[in-house]
């Protein structure tokens, strides 16, 4: 037990250890607030009962002297002395009682609101761990789509590389066909005068032949001829197609008008020309 008695003052409350002010209503206060309240009032000020009688409140010393203890009773009967202790037990049993139960009060009072912090946080606690796992699933898809667009990202590049080297490729190969197909000697032919290197009479014998004719036989001697050949040319095939028509010979193109004209002379006259 407790041997320190509490001020029942409600915004007090602190132990009691030298003067107090004791009511008959088993209330207690310090010395501090018995007085400032008992001079506005003789009203308790913990159960609002009123103290007018003249030993309703006493003022009284916790701390008596050795000399007041053996006189305060000294002369009443033995039934006097043991009423004054009983009642005095009383008081401080209802004391002790009231302290106990305010304490268990608060304590019932303490265990419900950490209940309730304890239910509010674990609530708080779940949603944060499923907001958690949302954010990992979340994350997860996130990084899956990541990786797919990544890969989706290098096939491309690899895609357009390949397109790149391909395109190359047939570009070597276009130029290489252009400088086989096309050679200066086709651009600077016109009027210029054909070397004959054999001047044998039987060479100046003139077949007559249609344009077509003249065409796809200079066409097979061009092609016919015999080149180096690349790799990348071996490996370029060429889809036959159908034979393109000539350009017809007209004024606007004196270069192809001169390339198909024909001299026709003696072959006395033609070797006596001068090359």
């Amino acid at each position: 037990m407790d041997c320190d008695l509490i001020c029942n003052f409600k915004k007090c409350r602190k132990r009691l250890n030298a003067n107090a002010w004791v009511s008959i209503r088993k209330d207690i206060f310090c010395d501090d607030d018995g007085s400032r309240e008992f001079n506005k009032s003789t009203t308790c000020p913990a159960c609002q009962t009123s103290l007018s009688g003249t030993y309703d409140i006493i003022r009284v010393d916790l701390q008596q002297s050795e000399k007041y203890k053996t006189m305060v009773l000294a002369g009443q009967k033995p039934e006097t002395v043991i009423d004054i202790a009983s009642r005095a037990l009383a008081f401080w049993t209802y004391q002790i009682t009231q302290e106990r139960t305010y304490q268990e009060f608060v304590t019932n009072k303490g265990k419900e609101r950490n209940i309730q912090m304890e239910q509010y946080y674990e609530q708080i606690l779940a949603r944060t761990a499923a907001e958690l796992t949302a954010l990992k699933t979340q994350l997860a898809a996130t990084k899956k789509e990541l990786e797919s667009v990544k890969k989706k990202y290098t096939e491309a590049t690899e895609q357009i590389l390949d397109k790149g080297r391909q395109y190359q490729k047939l570009q070597m190969l276009y130029d290489a066909l252009r400088r086989k197909c096309i050679t200066p000697l086709t651009f600077d032919m016109g009027d210029a005068p054909v070397h004959m290197p054999n001047r044998n009479p039987s060479n100046f014998d003139l077949t007559l032949s249609t344009r077509d004719s003249i065409l796809r036989r200079e066409n097979n001697v061009s092609v016919s001829t015999t080149v180096p050949r690349s790799p990348a040319e071996r490996e370029f095939l060429l889809t036959p197609g159908p034979t393109p028509l000539p350009p017809t010979i007209s004024d606007e193109c004196p270069a192809a008008q001169s390339r198909f004209h024909l001299h026709i002379e003696t072959p006395n006259r033609a070797m006596s020309r001068p090359h």
